[in-house]
């Protein structure tokens, strides 16, 4: 990626095994993990994409101040759905 920042502080798994093989979508917005024994997993790293998909499955429903502050106590409050 551009900015070279990690796509998350804990490491991509697949169900009981290590991956062997990673991959990006051709439109960098889906990395693929794969193992030995199971299917590919996909992870988006699309932030837009990501955040459709969280208000989506929240009914839009937005973070108080304080529930922010639990979640996401290193970046300024915000509106995001």
């Amino acid at each position: 990626m551009a900015t070279q920042q990690p796509l998350s502080s804990a490491p991509l798994t697949t169900p009981g095994e290590a991956i062997t093989s990673v991959a990006f979508s051709p439109d960098g917005t889906t990395v693929y993990a794969g193992s030995a024994h199971v299917p590919l997993q996909a992870y988006v790293v699309d932030p837009a994409r990501a955040l459709a998909r969280i208000c989506a499955r929240t009914g839009n429903a937005e973070l108080s101040k304080a529930q922010w502050r639990t979640y996401i106590p290193d970046a300024p409050y915000r509106r995001i759905c």
